[in-house]
């Protein structure tokens, strides 16, 4: 690998990219900060030009189809310009905390996934995307389907853990969503960022947490923070 290449890696490390959030929601003035051009030029910088930057407009009246189609539009795969958003110590956290027979919902490039099976757990994942769903197969060498939240086709209490990694943020019906999660396992690990709201973010998140608290609400549980985002462990009463 080139010193450009280890340069462009390291710029985009999740701890890096995180602290210059950061920097830009809590320094710039909002004029600057919500300037239309300035948030374009970010979003195809990491992205590229097929980056919708009013995604979080019009998310709540698409379909699941028709958002499933937006997430393939972006790089997938080897593609992505991060392998994962999830840190080496999220990955830990979320390997420490996981019991018996596993589920990852929105498994990405399979990263998690291959911790996970690497851990000794029965292990099944979902995404919404081709290319993710193979590369986690490939990756994890376990089940994987073409599924994704707030349906998702298992039976109540089908897993002792559902992981749900950097994915809860991205759907519209939250409530749904976190309820389905808790549906299908008795103990649910969720990571998501600690991030307050823009309307332009060089992301597709439709919720944000700046906050513990609500995010404790929703699910019940204690959350920490990780390298900067919140890792939230919750179990459900027998």
């Amino acid at each position: 690998m080139s010193l450009r290449d280890r340069l462009n890696a390291r710029l985009r490390d999740r701890r890096v990219t995180t602290a210059v959030r950061r920097l830009l929601d809590d320094f710039l003035p909002p004029v600057v900060r919500e300037w239309r051009p300035f948030n374009r030029w970010m979003a195809s910088r990491f992205h590229g030009p097929a980056f919708d930057l009013d995604f979080k407009e019009r998310a709540f009246a698409m379909s699941p189809r028709e958002i499933a189609d937006a997430y393939a539009a972006l790089d997938s795969g080897n593609a992505r310009y991060r392998d994962t958003d999830t840190t080496a110590g999220q990955i830990a956290a979320i390997v420490a905390a996981a019991r018996g027979r596993v589920l990852e919902v929105g498994s990405g490039n399979g990263v998690v996934a291959e911790r996970l099976a690497a851990a000794g757990h029965e292990l099944v994942a979902v995404d919404v995307t081709l290319g993710s769903a193979r590369e986690t197969r490939r990756r994890a060498a376990c089940t994987v389907a073409l599924a994704g939240l707030p349906d998702l086709p298992f039976a109540d209490g089908a897993f002792d853990t559902v992981v749900c990694a950097h994915t809860l943020e991205h759907i519209p019906d939250l409530y749904r969503a976190a309820a389905e999660l808790r549906r299908v396992a008795r103990r649910v690990i969720v990571v998501v960022p600690r991030q307050r709201y823009y309307r332009y973010t060089v992301d597709y998140h439709l919720h944000f947490f700046p906050s513990a608290g609500p995010l404790e609400h929703l699910l019940g549980g204690t959350a920490r923070e990780v390298d900067g985002d919140w890792v939230v462990v919750s179990d459900r009463a027998s």
